[in-house]
């Protein structure tokens, strides 16, 4: 199977990241079902080998139908990608316990979901392939993330486990640590009322790491590397547990903090992210209230 063209799931696939993976492999040959919660099963296609399918990570009963139907119809499910995820930005004390549930509802319950959907069927044939998004930021922190960073965190445990649960049934467990692209995801991404507000607290801190973070988006890496990637993941026997993918100095940062105190490296991550006064004004806004 490892050069064969291949039965593929992406989810979280109508921007950013996850549209281009979905549609480089098409691209490639590989029949892919690009699934997104802003899809419906008639949607149609910008490309033969691209199917756009309805698919709300939240919902098992959705996502269990869909991967069914997939096989189905296909006779297989050889791949497996899961990069849906959504963002809300703020403090710890700004944000409220139900924003962190939404994150880490889609994030990390939602990739569960869909792995736990696909894993009988690519058990059954004795072979397959589950990539899972993970992040630079789910090895390095960025204040103000703390639900998106704790999803990520986690996604990094839930990888390396099911890699050594699924590696004796020919299941090739793999996480891909991307670090900023020029994805589009700020668009997506959601602020906590309370940490808009000049009232709170941590306002000039959030405002200065917001700036910063736009900042990396706009000059960020081009998402089909992320595409080309997973190709090549694809095609691998026996392929590496995680891919890092970014600017140098973000996969540097994660060799540093295998080596700096913990307060040290710290340091260093507050400073790249609020110490940065030649920044363009346009880049010192709010992003989107949720």
């Amino acid at each position: 199977m490892d050069n064969e063209k291949k039965v593929v799931l992406v989810s979280g696939a109508s921007s950013g990241i996850g549209k281009a993976i979905a549609e480089y492999l098409a691209a490639e040959g590989h029949k892919v079902y690009a699934g997104a919660r802003s899809y419906r099963e008639q949607t149609g296609s910008d490309h033969e080998n691209l199917k756009k399918v309805y698919m709300d990570v939240t919902k098992t009963d959705i996502v269990d139908s869909l991967v069914d139907n997939i096989v189905k119809t296909e006779g297989r499910l050889d791949v497996l990608v899961n990069c849906a995820a959504v963002y809300t930005l703020g403090s710890v004390e700004d944000l409220c316990l139900d924003e962190y549930r939404q994150v880490i509802d889609t994030n990390l319950f939602g990739t569960l979901s869909v792995c736990k959907a696909a894993i009988p069927h690519m058990r059954r044939q004795k072979h397959g392939y589950i990539i899972n998004l993970s992040s630079i930021a789910g090895v390095v922190p960025i204040p103000f993330h703390s639900p998106y960073v704790m999803s990520k965190f986690a996604i990094e445990g839930l990888t390396q486990s099911m890699s050594m649960e699924l590696k004796d049934f020919g299941i090739n467990v793999v996480m891909i640590e991307p670090g900023d692209h020029r994805d589009g995801s700020l668009k997506c991404r959601k602020v906590s009322k309370s940490a808009s507000l000049d009232t709170s607290p941590y306002y000039k801190k959030f405002i200065k790491v917001s700036g910063k973070l736009e900042w990396e988006e706009a000059n960020g890496s081009d998402p089909k590397g992320v595409g080309r990637l997973v190709a090549q993941i694809i095609n691998r026997p026996r392929p590496a547990l995680r891919y890092t993918i970014g600017k140098f100095e973000q996969k540097l940062s994660m060799i540093v903090k295998k080596f700096v105190p913990g307060r040290m490296f710290e340091k260093i991550i507050d400073d790249y992210y609020t110490k940065h006064n030649k920044l363009p004004d346009k880049f010192f806004t709010t992003l989107k209230e949720s």
